[in-house]
């Protein structure tokens, strides 16, 4: 009867010490599974981060090189202007310095013609300058 109850806690012993082995394997098994689902959401978070970064940096790049087109366009712009600028400045000095020479000679010949009866430049050809100037024609 000893060894009835002796071979009984034998087995029971060795059926407790296969199931604390199967229950220890089947929680490493779970462990691992569950490593391996959280290590694949990393990845694929760790992949998602790169493509965002990936389509961030084109985008920069699409948007730079738009505005260093703009600022071409701007630039060459603004030369034109320049020039144009430039011209009229030119343009306005020339008839600047031509009106500045013909009021001195209608000046000097009204005063030759008027024989110094000429004040300020009101002789016959400065009243033409003048109407000149205003738009009146000859």
């Amino acid at each position: 009867m000893t060894l009835k109850l002796l071979m009984n806690k034998w087995v029971l012993s060795g059926l407790a010490a296969i199931l604390a082995l199967i229950l220890a394997a089947s929680y490493q098994q779970g462990y691992k599974t569950a490593y391996q689902k959280q290590q694949a959401v990393i990845d694929k978070m760790g992949k998602d981060k790169a493509e965002a970064l990936r389509l961030s940096a084109q985008n920069y790049a699409r948007e730079l090189e738009q505005a260093r087109e703009e600022a071409k366009q701007s630039e060459a712009k603004a030369h034109a202007v320049g020039v144009a600028l430039a011209q009229k400045q030119a343009e306005v000095s020339r008839l600047k310095t031509e009106n500045k020479k013909e009021i001195e000679n209608v000046l000097t010949q009204d005063r030759k013609n008027a024989s110094g009866n000429c004040i300020d430049g009101f002789g016959h050809h400065g009243l033409q300058l003048y109407n000149r100037a205003l738009g009146y024609g000859n």
